[in-house]
C-alpha cells in the first residue's frame, strides 16, 4: 500500500458471547463506527478471534480494499498479537492495526450503566480512528545470532550455565578474575541442603571437571573485561589477563553474568574489626575447612547483622548458613557450647532439617525480640553476649570465646566496571538487576545479555545451579534458532530540527542512541526497545516512536475531547504494569465511574508534556499517567522519568491557570485492579464529576 493513498477503514467491533453485547449496544457502535470519516466498512462479530471469524475478517480486507483495521474487542494484551498475525495473512502490514479495548474497560467494569457504557464505547471507537488514519507500515527487526556464548564468572552458576550451552553444540568462553574456578565455594566448607550437607570441595570439582571434559568451553582465569561493544549476535569483547601482556578481543553473540557476591564486613559493629574473636560466617567456613578451632570452648552467633532492617531486606541465606555451621561446628568439636541467637529462621521447608541437625547435636537456637540486639561487653578479658531470651522471658549472659556474625552481602567488587560496560542496572547492594522479576528473572532489559546466581542476589548452590541452567536456556533460544526478531515499535530521528544537543543518548535506558563525533544522533534499531522516553524529552520533537508517533497520540486526544470535555478523564496507561492493571480490574468486574477514556503507550516515559497541555487545552476536566509500580519499570528507568516530567508538567500548566491538582500520576501493578479502579473513584469524586 503506497503511504500517500486515501486512509480506508474497516472497524470490527466484538460481541464476545454476552460479555460485550450483553451490557454494550453492539450494533449502535457498529452504525455509529460506520459514520466515522474514512471508515469504509464496519460489522459485528459474536467471537472476532475465531478462526471462522478471522477469515471473514481477512475476506473483507479484500474485498473492500481496507488498508487500516480497528478491532474493538478485549484487551491488546491478549489477543493483539492474533490479529496482526491475521491482517498480515490478507496482505496488510500488521502496524496498520489499531485495538481498542471495550471489554475490559467498558462492559465489565460498567456493567450496571449500559447507555453510558455504550457512549464510552463509541468514544474509544472514534479515538481507534483517528489514530488508525495516521498509521504508518513498520517491520520487525532480524538479526543474525551466532553460537558463542562469554560467561562473566566461573562459580557455580557460570560452570552449571557453560556446561549446559556447551552441551548443546555452542562454544562457551569463561571469564574468570581469580586463579581458579569455584567462585565462592572455594572458601566454603560444606552445602547445606534438604538432604543435609554435601563437601563444598566435591562439588566444585565435580563442575571444574565437567567444563574441563567439554571441548567446546575454554576458560581464561586471571583475566578480566576489559572493554565490551556491540549487542546481540554482535559485541566485542576486549579481554586482559591481570599479569599482565597485550589484550584481546572476542566476537561474541551472547553474553552471561554470573559474577557472584561478596560478604559485606560488619565495621564496628559488636567490636568486629577492633576484637579478633569477632568474626563473620564465611571467616569461620575458612577455621572449619582448616579444623582452627583450638582454645575455644564456647561459639555464640547472631543473625541478622546489618540486614533486614531500613537499609536493607533479608539477606535470604544467613539462617540457612548459621544452621549448617552450628552442625559442623558440633560435628568436628561435640565438647563446643554453639548459640545460634535469632530474631527469627527464614527457611523454607526443605531447609529445616539443617535447622534440626544441628539442634539434635546439641546447639542452642535463642530468639530475642525484633528491637533489642544482643550487646556484646568485654569482662575480665572475656566477651560477653548479653541476651534477651523471648521464649523464657529474661535476660541470658553468654560467655564467647568466638562471636560469629550472620550478615548482609553485596555484588562483586567490579560490578560497577561491567554496569559501565554491558550499560545495565544495579541496586544500591551492588546486585545487577533482572529486567522484571517475574517476567524475566534471569534477563537483563537488553536481548543478549542474562544474569544468574549470586549476581543477582544472596542464593543458596541450588539455587544459584537452577539459576545457571535457567540463564543458560534463555539465551539458547537465539543461539539455536539463528536469529532474533525485534519489534518494529522503534525511535527514529530527523535529523532536520535537530539541535546535537545529545539528550536523548544520554537518557536512553539502553544505550540504543549514538552520537557521531559531530554529536548527530542515531538508532540502533536492534537496542531499541519503543519506550518512547527519547522522544518525550526531546526539545526540537525530532524524535517519533513507530506506531505511537505524537500526531497520532494527539489525534486520539482530540478525539475525545470533541465533544462534552469537561466531564472526560483523558488517561495514558503504559502497556505493561498499568494497562495489567486496567485489565484486572475488567476481569474481576470491579465497577467505577465511567469517565476515563484511556489512551496506551507503551511506556508512562511516552507520555510528553505537550501531550498533557493539549488535553487541558481542549477542556478536558483531569489528565491521569498510570505506569508501573515503582522500583520495577519494563523499560528499567522509564516511570522514574515519567515521574520527573509530569512534576515539570504540573508546574508549566499551572502557569497556563490549569489547577495542577487536576493531573494525576499512579503506579501500577499489573496484579492491582484494585488500585486502578480506587483511583477512578477519587479521581471522580475529586474533580467533582459525580
Amino acid at each position: 500500500m503506497a503511504m500517500n493513498e486515501e486512509a480506508r477503514v474497516g472497524v470490527f467491533v466484538c460481541d464476545c458471547g454476552s460479555n460485550i453485547a450483553g451490557f454494550i449496544d453492539v450494533p449502535a457502535l457498529v452504525e455509529y463506527a460506520r459514520a466515522l470519516p474514512h471508515v469504509v466498512y464496519s460489522d459485528e462479530g459474536r467471537w472476532s478471534c475465531s478462526v471462522d471469524y478471522l477469515a471473514k475478517l481477512q475476506g473483507a480486507i479484500k474485498e473492500h480494499e481496507l488498508n487500516r483495521v480497528v478491532i474493538a474487542s478485549c484487551t491488546p494484551r491478549t489477543h493483539e498479537p492474533l490479529f496482526k498475525n491475521s491482517v498480515k495473512e490478507a496482505g496488510l502490514n500488521p502496524y496498520l492495526l489499531e485495538f481498542v479495548s471495550i471489554r475490559e474497560q467498558v462492559s465489565w467494569v460498567h456493567m450496571k450503566e449500559p447507555l453510558a457504557a455504550t457512549a464510552k464505547a463509541k468514544d474509544l471507537i472514534k479515538m481507534g480512528v483517528a489514530k488508525a488514519v495516521l498509521l504508518e507500515e513498520g517491520e520487525g527487526i532480524r538479526l543474525p545470532v551466532g553460537g558463542e556464548c562469554l560467561v562473566i564468572g566461573g562459580g557455580v552458576a557460570g560452570m552449571t550455565a557453560a556446561v549446559v550451552m556447551a552441551d548443546q553444540g555452542f562454544q562457551v568462553v569463561i571469564v574468570e578474575k581469580e586463579r581458579q574456578l569455584g567462585g565462592l565455594l572455594n572458601t566454603v566448607l560444606a552445602i547445606g541442603d534438604e538432604h543435609g550437607k554435601t563437601p563444598a570441595v566435591q562439588l566444585v570439582r565435580d563442575k571444574i571437571a565437567q567444563v574441563e571434559a567439554n571441548p567446546l568451553i575454554k576458560v581464561h582465569t586471571s583475566t578480566v573485561i576489559a572493554g565490551i561493544k556491540g549487542y546481540i549476535g554482535n559485541y566485542d569483547v576486549t579481554l586482559r589477563n591481570g599479569s599482565g601482556g597485550d589484550d584481546w578481543t572476542l566476537r561474541i553473540s551472547t553474553i552471561l553474568v554470573a559474577t557472584g557476591m561478596r560478604e559485606r564486613e560488619p565495621e564496628g559493629l559488636f567490636e568486629y574489626g577492633r576484637d579478633p574473636r569477632v568474626i563473620t560466617q564465611l571467616q569461620l567456613e575458612g577455621r572449619l575447612k582448616s579444623n582452627q578451632l583450638d582454645g575455644i570452648r564456647t561459639v555464640v552467633m547472631i543473625n541478622c547483622v546489618d540486614s533486614k532492617n531500613q537499609d536493607r531486606g533479608c539477606c535470604s541465606i544467613g539462617c540457612r548458613v548459621a544452621a549448617k555451621n552450628a552442625h559442623s561446628l558440633k560435628q568436628l568439636r561435640n565438647d563446643l557450647d554453639v548459640y545460634v541467637l535469632y530474631r527469627d529462621m527464614s527457611l523454607v521447608r526443605e531447609e529445616h532439617v539443617l535447622q534440626d541437625e544441628a539442634k539434635s547435636a546439641g546447639a542452642k537456637f535463642i530468639r530475642f525480640p525484633q528491637e533489642q540486639y544482643p550487646v556484646v561487653t568485654g569482662f575480665d578479658g572475656c566477651l560477653e553476649v548479653r541476651v534477651n531470651d523471648e521464649l523464657l522471658g529474661r535476660e541470658l549472659i553468654l560467655p564467647a570465646d568466638l562471636l560469629v556474625l550472620t550478615t548482609s552481602f553485596q555484588g562483586c567488587r567490579d560490578v560497577e566496571e561491567i554496569k559501565g560496560q554491558l550499560k545495565v542496572s544495579v541496586n544500591t547492594d551492588g546486585f545487577f538487576q533482572e529486567a522484571h522479576v517475574k517476567l524475566g528473572p534471569v534477563d537483563f532489559p537488553a536481548d543478549g545479555l542474562s544474569l544468574a546466581g549470586c549476581a543477582k542476589s544472596p542464593k543458596s548452590t541450588k539455587e544459584s545451579i537452577e539459576e545457571g541452567l535457567a540463564a543458560a536456556m534463555r539465551l539458547s533460544i537465539p543461539m539455536n534458532r539463528g536469529f532474533i526478531e525485534a519489534d518494529g515499535i522503534v525511535a527514529d530521528i530527523t535529523l532536520t530540527d535537530c539541535n546535537r544537543c545529545g539528550l536523548c543518548a544520554k537518557r536512553c535506558p539502553y544505550s540504543a542512541i549514538t552520537l557521531s563525533e559531530n554529536k548527530e544522533p542515531s538508532v540502533i534499531k536492534a537496542l531499541c526497545k519503543g519506550c518512547g522516553l527519547c522522544a518525550a524529552d526531546c526539545p526540537t520533537e525530532s524524535i517519533s516512536i513507530v506506531h505511537f508517533t505524537d500526531p497520532q497520540i494527539m489525534a486520539q486526544v482530540e478525539a475525545v475531547l470533541d465533544e462534552e470535555p469537561h466531564r472526560k478523564i483523558v488517561g495514558f496507561v503504559c502497556h505493561w504494569c498499568a494497562l495489567g492493571g486496567v485489565d484486572m480490574a475488567g476481569v474481576s468486574r470491579l465497577q467505577y465511574p465511567t469517565h476515563a477514556r484511556l489512551i496506551r503507550v507503551m511506556c508512562s516515559a511516552r507520555v510528553s508534556s505537550k501531550m498533557v497541555e493539549r488535553a487541558f487545552d481542549l477542556g478536558a476536566a483531569g489528565v491521569l499517567v498510570a505506569g508501573c509500580e515503582f522500583p520495577t519499570c519494563h523499560y528499567i528507568t522509564g516511570n522514574y522519568a515519567c515521574e520527573k516530567r509530569m512534576i515539570r508538567t504540573k508546574k508549566k500548566i499551572a502557569k497556563k491557570g490549569y489547577d495542577p491538582e487536576r493531573l494525576w500520576n499512579v503506579w501500577c501493578s499489573a496484579a492491582d485492579g484494585p488500585k486502578f479502579a480506587r483511583t477512578m473513584h477519587d479521581m471522580v469524586k475529586y474533580l467533582g464529576l459525580e
